[in-house]
């Protein structure tokens, strides 16, 4: 892409996220970010057919910040289990503990296209998993773990938004965090002991700059 190209791109994102942050998922349109951003009609279907790819831009962004914001601070990187349970706590601390990302998280995990806004990105942090812990994985096995994955994190926070389940923010990310591992076959044991190291060390971090939106 040409560095025009990219500027623009990036213009577009930029403006999605102000417009998700006060107006929410649901209610922005891409006209509203076109606005925003102030391009021609014709850019953002260009860049981004779908609303929705644009968030998945977002998501991954996000999450790439994460990572490299704990690469930067971890005197030695652990495996990439470990690694997960830091960023994923990160994750859900920053979106859960604003209302406006609150709001536009819910709206997103209601939305139809849920299930693949984190991918490729965490398509790669699962196959890590089963290479650092020396599980093999077919095709069909990937397959199926992401829409396990997907469908019972999908569920569970449906409820945690509703109301039907009594659980904090802390237990609800280490749960979420250990479904794919559990699917994969790493057992829960190790799901715990990383729960708590990675409420230790990301209770030292100082990640306040890392915004999903704004």
């Amino acid at each position: 892409m040409y560095p025009k190209g990219i500027e623009t791109r990036d213009r577009i994102v930029e403006a999605a996220k102000k417009i998700f942050y006060n107006h929410g998922y649901k209610n922005s349109t891409l006209k509203m970010i076109t606005e925003e951003a102030e391009v021609s009609l014709s850019a953002v279907p260009y860049y981004f057919r779908k609303k929705y790819q644009i968030v998945r831009e977002i998501y991954n962004d996000f999450l790439e910040t994460i990572y490299a914001f704990l690469k930067e601070n971890l005197a030695e990187l652990p495996d990439s289990y470990q690694l997960h349970f830091y960023a994923t706590r990160i994750y859900y601390r920053i979106i859960l503990g604003d209302d406006n990302n609150r709001r536009f998280y819910i709206e997103v995990n209601n939305s139809e296209h849920n299930y693949m806004l984190a991918y490729p990105f965490i398509d790669q942090v699962y196959e890590n998993y089963a290479k650092d812990f020396n599980i093999p994985l077919t095709e069909m096995q990937r397959q199926l773990m992401r829409m396990a994955d997907g469908g019972g994190r999908k569920e569970i926070l449906d409820r945690y938004f509703n109301n039907m389940i009594d659980i904090d923010v802390d237990d609800l990310c280490d749960y979420l965090t250990s479904l794919a591992g559990t699917l994969i076959g790493i057992h829960m044991l190790v799901a715990e002991k990383y729960a708590k190291k990675s409420t230790e060390f990301v209770n030292t971090l100082d990640y306040s700059h890392i915004k999903i939106l704004i």
